[in-house]
């Protein structure tokens, strides 16, 4: 389903709602778990947004990949997670030398702009298997609606439907 409607439209839509960036998975968990294989990792995380998206990320999905990760063989150092990773301050208090000294790249299960912010906090390689779609926010019954800018108007549509469309994934990867 689409609706168009106006920007004013959705800044009063806004007033009782949360607005987040919409993220969803870009690859299996296969090619995930592969593109791992000899490497130390740590898993990065945000509780806002990547966790209001269907779990996609957040602490509790992040563990449940690092576990998955493990069972395959993975070397997973640590997990980390904030309330925000795209306020650069919390992603710095969150450096650990010890772990990051260790790792060899950082699994950010975050918006894109989470995942710069933990490449700048941190001095490491960040591997994001998010792909960030834009802005939204969680309708009735937690449904998660995506806006798209189409010329200057707003049309809001279903997370589920845009990342089908592409061939994406609104699920967690374990």
């Amino acid at each position: 389903m689409i609706l168009s409607i106006s920007a004013t439209a959705v800044l009063y839509i806004f007033t009782d709602s949360v607005c987040v960036l919409m993220v969803v998975r870009d690859r299996p968990y296969s090619e995930l778990r592969d593109s791992l294989a000899g490497k130390k990792v740590v898993i990065w995380t945000c509780n806002t947004c990547a966790r209001l998206c269907y779990d996609i990320g957040g602490e509790a999905s992040a563990q449940r990949l690092a576990e998955a990760l493990r069972n395959d063989g993975i070397e997973v150092l640590g997990v980390l997670h904030t309330g925000a990773s795209c306020i650069e301050k919390k992603v710095r208090e969150k450096y650990d030398e010890t772990l990051f000294k260790n790792a060899d790249v950082v699994i950010s299960m975050t918006c894109n702009i989470g995942s710069l912010c933990a490449e700048m906090a941190f001095g490491k390689e960040v591997m994001n298997p998010l792909a960030t779609l834009g802005a939204g926010f969680i309708g009735e019954n937690r449904r998660i609606l995506l806006c798209e800018d189409k010329g200057g108007r707003l049309e809001v549509r279903d997370l589920r439907d845009v990342a089908a469309e592409k061939g994406l994934w609104c699920d967690p990867y374990a």
